[in-house]
């Protein structure tokens, strides 16, 4: 059972992300495979520590101290208005954008309507961040929601949050990211290899779809699971190297995509072709109950998902009154611009039914641009970037069930060491076990409405 307070209890410290998505590299002075239980996450009130890069952040503390707790020297303030606007721009880009365009578009009904779901998501995921820099600025301290909970409406709260955190959020982030993986593996392939499937976008997606077992998408997200949970446990210093080694493809790809969609509407040739942006923006596509449009605006959140990581950091940030609002400002709004742009894309040169009836969206893209090749290309940086995804999301799914191990929120089991490799092995253990069981039981769309939900809900919570 939690404690009665949890902020007056040891100061702890984790590695944190999104997990579209998280991007994060650190020295080897704080994760070195050599170090004891401390430097790993370190229960101690002295932590200095992180160092940061435009795209990447080190350890930080889970839940925080207030000033007048502090027993030791302050955190460094070393995250710059750069360094955070870097930070919340690299992990809200992530899967989202390659996976949900056909889930938005056939609950939203028309591509009008399509494109208004992911403009109004956008501006949702924008006053979230905007409430939470409120937040940020009154309590500049690291931790995010778990502070702010706890703050308002005490430890049970606040443990509750974390206990969603750990069995529903984090392991049905990476379920859905590895299934996302595991679709584009197989449709790269089957498609490409075994099978004579003709690479024009205009064949129905379901009928291409239909020579792919049913469990081979489930099965290489379990795999890709499994490869990053050992590579994790192995080596705390190998799975920050491959993170770093994957983080470009996610945002290239995400980039790309969306200065194709200034491409595409001006090359006609493309448009000819048949494509999605036909006929009245808000009809075409039959009639859409309240519910289905719930639906499409789930799919649309998802794909902003990482709007409230800077919270994460606030305590180290070097201006937080000034640079917190600022960074959203700027920040989120580019996100929405390229999501707009990547989308209009995807509409120009796709018909409606290929949009809807598939998760791999940009391979369909990529084959109608550039042929094959592009296909084949796309898919592989996609998939990459899911990869790098999945692995962000083992790295720091796994420190949050430490921590509340450390804090006996959960059994102490899960908080020890490997004494060889000193990484925590029972933690990632428990998170692979949950994240195995919603990749076998949910599909992409059931799991992203899961996730959805449960996320906004703690959202709003905070925001009131």
């Amino acid at each position: 059972m939690p404690s009665a307070d949890p902020f007056n209890e040891p100061h702890v410290t984790t590695v944190v992300g999104s997990d579209s998505d998280s991007l994060f590299s650190t020295g080897s002075h704080q994760l070195d495979d050599d170090r004891d239980d401390q430097t790993l996450l370190p229960l101690t009130h002295h932590a200095n520590t992180s160092s940061s890069s435009i795209f990447s952040f080190e350890t930080i503390p889970m839940i925080p101290l207030s000033q007048t707790q502090a027993r030791g020297p302050e955190l460094q303030k070393k995250v710059s208005f750069i360094n955070g606007l870097g930070l919340v721009v690299g992990l809200m880009i992530g899967s989202g954008l390659f996976s949900s365009p056909g889930t938005v578009l056939e609950y939203s009904g028309a591509y009008g309507t399509a494109l208004a779901v992911w403009f109004i998501s956008g501006l949702l995921a924008l006053s979230g961040a905007l409430c939470y820099a409120e937040l940020g600025t009154m309590l500049p301290m690291n931790g995010g929601e778990t502070v702010y909970l706890g703050r308002a409406f005490g430890g049970l709260v606040s443990f509750m949050f974390e206990f969603v955190t750990i069995t529903v959020q984090k392991p049905g982030r990476l379920a859905i990211i590895c299934i996302v993986f595991g679709e584009y593996v197989s449709r790269i392939a089957y498609h490409t290899y075994y099978f004579n499937v003709p690479h024009d976008s205009d064949v129905s997606v379901e009928l291409a779809d239909a020579i792919i077992p049913k469990f081979l998408p489930k099965l290489l997200a379990v795999v890709c699971l499994l490869i990053l949970t050992l590579v994790n446990a192995f080596s705390i210093r190998a799975g920050i190297r491959l993170q770093d080694l994957l983080t470009i493809f996610k945002v290239l790809t995400a980039v790309v995509i969306s200065i194709m969609g200034v491409v595409v509407l001006s090359n006609k040739s493309i448009i000819a072709g048949g494509n999605s942006l036909e006929g009245d923006p808000f009809k075409g596509l039959g009639s859409i109950s309240y519910g289905q449009f719930a639906l499409a605006f789930y799919s649309g959140l998802w794909a902003y998902d990482g709007w409230n990581n800077l919270n994460y950091v606030s305590g180290e940030m070097k201006n937080p009154h000034k640079d917190l609002p600022r960074v959203i400002i700027f920040g989120i709004p580019v996100v929405i611009v390229c999501y707009m742009l990547a989308n209009v894309a995807y509409l120009a040169a796709l018909k409606p039914e290929v949009v809807i009836h598939t998760n791999t969206v940009s391979m369909d893209f990529g084959k109608k641009i550039f042929g094959p090749a592009g296909g084949i290309l796309f898919a592989v940086c996609v998939a990459l970037s899911c990869f790098g995804s999945a692995n962000a999301s083992v790295f720091t799914g796994a420190r949050i069930i430490y921590v509340s191990a450390k804090q006996g929120h959960i059994p102490g089991f899960f908080g020890k060491l490997s004494q060889s490799k000193q990484t925590p092995i029972q933690a990632l253990v428990l998170q692979a076990v949950l994240t195995m069981i919603m990749i076998m039981i949910g599909s992409f769309r059931v799991l992203v409405n899961f996730y959805s939900m449960s996320s906004w809900i703690c959202a709003s919570v905070d925001d009131i």
